[in-house]
């Protein structure tokens, strides 16, 4: 019984049980645990020898194991080795080897224990110390531990560096009493006093600023950090504390130092360039801000005041001469012309008004204001005006700087009280590239400078940056709308200039204006206009207009004015009444339509079916009328909302008229060249006024032109047929103008590149290995420019 249940024990045993032969070292028994974990029935290990689960261990290896048991010199041994089962998978043992004599038998006993487990556990803290020792021995941070004793338990390689002694020579010691114990003036320094000391018994973190005794007995300061260490039960049982040498730090705080001293009276001066720029930058954003707003508001705006300006007039000729009702209708017609005023002294300021810039010299233009000038500003203001000789021509709107001068005319009397003396200058100037270095947004070069001199109360130096703002005003209110410097500001810049102002409390004020020079010789004057207003002889004029307010008075006008007149609410509309043959002398179309077909290609449409007709087109919202930096193209007549009746009558007569010289002219010497021998232009553009412009001036030319509003429709054309020349916009609606050109160039490298933008193009090609490729072409180019450019064409491709 008690053998059968010692057998029971053995085979129910956790561990694996083995016993082997003696004689040939086949297993004679082996328990559940061991057939289980190898996967063997006990029929196939009676077969098997004891190195047959032993991969690492030859029978040599094996015999030579057990010769010490049995020869009699070891009574066990002990060994770990690798067992394998019977899928061939391994796993770690430990064995416990035993040879046991019987009466009857010899045999080996083996326990077996899998320590796999306890393997990878050991690998894995070995590889995490092993870790942990090269960041330990390799931190730049000196590391000490001490024990609950306050005795140094370790030190890492940085921290024998830092004090020169060894771990040897400090284990076991209190810390304090090796490195720290006293101070720089050579008293002693009890460990009573020293805070890192106190982070074991007080148990909190502490961190400061010490100075340690090196080993040599120089002394040196460290910034540490001491922390309570805890065990596995949250009681403190020692402290760590990392330190670092101070001394290169406390060197830099002191270059700091001086640094910061040195550098205080620059840094002064850039946070003063600072504040200077960010005062620019503020009033460029808010000039943009009410650019947009003006924008955005001036198509509708301007719509109502043509419907109520309109009407108006209309009331007016209804009313005889001598009623009193005609007093109001004047007051509102007066209410118009301010708003219209406003709305134009808004678009100014934002840079948006329409300019018509033409060479012009200043001297005869100042000359021609003088007898205006003295009726305005009265008896009391002296006007002096000092022209120099030589002068140079500049581009500008004539209109438009007639209106800045005599804005500026007038705020300077208003500043003088209405006596004093004013002087306007114009001469040569040229601005260097120091001076536009501290002036953002003013090119270097040759310009005409325009100056208005007072003698008034000067400008505060806390009001001379706000005098731009828009509605900014010092006048009481009522007497002034705060738009008038501000519209100076947006003209001059509209116009590529720079403006300054000069000032002193008491002494006066003047403003420069430097406008760009030009080379172009000044236009001859044109004829003065007659006062009367001119009437139709019933041509017919197709009035286009979505608006039905706006239509209606329109409509009203122009007949009244003696014209037959057409309507379309649309564009659609109204080409259907252009190709249904019905006698049309003019197209008047607004610029902004609903519908498939826009106002542009309705033009270009009503010219193909109707080659005598005239084209004029009207708007309220100004970026439809302009084509860059707010300059018409040449060939394009607007009529911008709201127009008055005589305006209309003026603007119709001027274009009919042109159109009846075009009919009478005499025929060309020679015949137009033939469409197919043409060459042909692909003209990528999304503005419709720019690319009806510049497609009529094209086949003025005498090419043959095709048009596309986006880069999918330039890539469309490419591939539908050869062209010899593509003139491109850079900024397009669906991608990049400059993508296109590249694009194109590589694959149809036969193709001239004209591209054509409000900026300089070549900024865009800066970096292209293709860039001598292009012709750049700055908008806005006339008729000559634009020659030139297909010159340069021609000429390449030679």
């Amino acid at each position: 019984m008690a053998s059968d249940r010692l057998g029971q024990i053995v085979e129910d045993a956790a561990s694996e049980v083995y016993l082997f032969s003696v004689e040939d070292f086949t297993f004679t028994l082996a328990n559940r645990g061991a057939r289980e974990n190898l996967g063997y029935s006990m029929d196939e290990l009676r077969g098997m020898a004891a190195w047959d689960i032993k991969p690492e261990l030859s029978r040599e290896a094996f015999l030579e194991l057990v010769q010490p048991l049995l020869s009699g010199e070891k009574t066990m041994l002990e060994y770990e080795t690798i067992h394998q089962r019977k899928d061939g998978s391994r796993y770690n043992v430990l064995t416990h080897l035993q040879l046991i004599v019987t009466e009857n038998d010899t045999v080996l006993y083996a326990a077996i224990q899998d320590i796999t487990k306890q393997k990878e556990a050991n690998a894995a803290l070995t590889k995490v110390s092993a870790r942990l020792d090269a960041i330990l021995s390799n931190t730049t941070m000196a590391i000490f531990m001490m024990d609950d004793k306050q005795q140094c338990v370790f030190m890492n390689r940085a921290a024998e560096e830092l004090t020169g002694y060894r771990f040897e020579e400090t284990a076991g010691r209190p810390l304090h009493d090796v490195i720290h114990h006293t101070h720089p003036d050579g008293r002693h320094f009890p460990i009573e006093d020293c805070a890192i000391d106190r982070a074991f018994p007080e148990n909190h973190q502490t961190q400061g600023e010490e100075t340690f005794v090196h080993k040599d007995g120089s002394f040196y300061p460290v910034g540490f950090t001491a922390s309570p260490m805890k065990d596995e039960t949250g009681k403190t049982v020692g402290t760590v504390i990392e330190v670092r040498d101070l001394r290169e730090e406390l060197r830099a705080r002191n270059a700091e130092i001086e640094f910061n001293n040195a550098l205080k009276t620059k840094i002064e001066e850039a946070m003063a360039e600072r504040d200077r720029l960010e005062a620019q930058l503020v009033q460029a954003q808010k000039m943009e801000a009410v650019g947009q707003l003006t924008g955005g508001i001036a198509h509708d705006f301007n719509n109502l005041l043509q419907v109520v300006g309109s009407n108006l007039q209309l009331l007016s000729k209804e009313l005889p001469e001598g009623d009193a009702k005609r007093r109001f209708v004047d007051n509102a017609m007066a209410g118009v012309s301010r708003g219209a005023k406003l709305t134009a002294q808004l678009l100014a300021f934002g840079r948006q008004q329409p300019l018509e810039p033409k060479p012009q010299n200043l001297g005869r233009l100042v000359r021609g204001m003088d007898d205006m000038l003295r009726r305005t500003l009265g008896e009391g203001i002296e006007v002096e005006t000092v022209i120099s000789g030589g002068l140079w021509n500049c581009l500008v709107d004539p209109a438009q700087l007639e209106n800045v001068i005599l804005n500026l005319a007038i705020n300077a009397r208003d500043a003088m009280a209405h006596h004093g003396k004013l002087t306007i200058e114009v001469g040569n100037a040229a601005l260097d590239d120091a001076y536009t270095q501290n002036h953002p947004n003013v090119a270097p070069g040759q310009y005409v400078m325009l100056a208005i001199t007072d003698t008034g109360a000067g400008i505060p130096p806390e009001i001379m940056e706000k005098v731009f703002d828009p509605f900014f005003t010092t006048k009481e209110t009522g007497e002034g709308t705060g738009l008038g410097l501000s519209m100076v500001y947006g003209f001059v810049k509209q116009s590529g200039g720079h403006i300054k102002l000069y000032s002193e409390e008491k002494q006066g004020t003047t403003v420069r204006v430097y406008l760009p020079r030009t080379q172009r010789k000044e236009e001859s004057a044109p004829l003065p206009a007659t006062t009367d207003t001119p009437t139709g002889s019933g041509e017919v004029i197709l009035v286009v207009e979505d608006d039905a307010a706006v239509r209606e008075t329109a409509v009203d006008q122009l007949r009244d004015l003696g014209y037959g007149v057409l309507t379309a609410e649309n564009a659609d509309s109204a080409l259907a009444i252009i190709k249904s043959g019905v006698q049309i002398n003019l197209l008047f179309t607004d610029v902004v339509m609903p519908g498939k077909i826009r106002s542009p290609e309705l033009a270009r449409e009503a010219k193909a079916h109707l080659p005598n007709v005239g084209v004029l087109f009207t708007s309220g919202y100004t970026q439809n009328a302009i084509v860059h930096a707010g300059r018409l193209d040449e060939g394009v007549d607007l009529l911008s909302k709201p127009y008055t009746r005589e305006r209309l009558a003026l603007k119709i007569h001027e274009i009919l008229s042109r159109q009846t010289s075009a009919d009478t002219a005499p025929p060309a010497a020679e015949a137009a060249p033939s469409t197919d021998d043409a060459p042909k232009v692909l003209l990528v553009e999304d503005d419709a006024l720019i690319c009806m412009a510049t497609a009529d001036m094209l086949s003025d030319l005498g090419y043959v032109v095709t048009e596309a509003d986006s880069v999918a429709a330039a890539e469309r054309s490419l591939q539908a047929e050869r062209f010899d020349i593509m003139f491109t916009d850079l900024g397009l609606p669906d991608g990049s103008g400059m993508e296109l050109v590249q694009h194109v160039t590589q694959l149809r490298p036969e193709i001239a590149v004209i591209i054509a933008s409000g900026a300089d193009p070549r900024e865009y090609a800066e970096g292209d290995a293709e860039a001598g490729r292009y012709v750049s072409l700055m908008k806005p180019y006339d008729e000559h420019s634009l020659k030139r450019a297909l010159e340069q064409c021609k000429a390449a491709a030679e």
